[in-house]
């Protein structure tokens, strides 16, 4: 019996450091804000775990998170697909842009392996300036996932920027916010009802910001496995 209840705590202890290990890590994109026309910009994603800034070797990613799809929608709303090319603890990409505007690189990505019934949905974003300051490209009504988005971008340095969070294409408030400083520190905020946030930065260096949610009665299947409810992130990243 004593045996018994050993094998269940240690199942049950397992179990929490599994879930644990992965809702600390997030994919996120990285590559430069602005760039020039007919010039290549280059893209790299990594798997992070953001309090300490350690990326991992793919070899150690999530089930088949590394499977994700990176895709670019130019100024114009056009989507297209990137290839991606692995390295020992990231992925490189490139594309040209053709026209001015703002270019936004996005994954989304469902790991097709549940933990204890829960799903994860990891996406990320990054947007790229071309040219003057723009309007972002919009978040289509087929969008998939959760969104973090920033709302304009411009080559001069902002003291606070405007991000928004949706949800399959429409906006999501009460939306829970984590920015991690350059410094180390973190700071929690959520989206308003219009799904609006206000993010300062006073501190030079790199910016993770993680939106997340968790969805305990909704249902659905991977490519693979049934699952009873979902976690989601969406991720950026921010030099400032």
């Amino acid at each position: 019996m004593k045996n018994k209840i050993k094998l269940l705590c240690l199942s049950f202890l397992l179990s929490f450091v599994s879930l644990s290990y992965v809702q600390a890590h997030a994919l996120y994109i990285d590559t430069e804000g602005s760039g020039k026309l007919n010039t290549k910009q280059d893209v790299k994603v990594y798997y992070s775990e953001f309090e300490d800034r350690t990326n991992e070797q793919i070899s150690d990613w999530y089930s088949d998170v590394a499977k994700f799809e990176l895709w670019l929608i130019a100024p114009n709303g056009k989507k297209s697909k990137l290839k991606t090319s692995a390295q020992s603890d990231h992925f490189v990409a490139a594309f040209t842009p053709k026209k001015e505007g703002v270019y936004r690189l996005e994954i989304h990505h469902t790991a097709k392996d549940p933990a204890d019934g829960t799903a994860y949905q990891f996406n990320a974003f990054a947007q790229v300036l071309i040219g003057k300051s723009s309007p972002v490209p919009p978040v289509g009504p087929n969008a998939i996932g959760l969104a973090l988005i920033e709302e304009s971008v411009s080559l001069k340095k902002q003291p606070a920027k405007i991000f928004k969070t949706y949800l399959n294409g429409d906006i999501k408030g009460d939306v829970s916010v984590t920015v991690f400083l350059p410094s180390g520190k973190e700071q929690k905020v959520k989206s308003n009802g219009k799904g609006e946030l206000k993010i300062n930065f006073d501190e030079e260096g790199i910016y993770f910001i993680e939106a997340t949610t968790y969805n305990k009665g909704e249902a659905g299947k991977t490519k693979t496995t049934a699952y009873q409810s979902i976690w989601r992130c969406a991720t950026q990243k921010i030099s400032m």
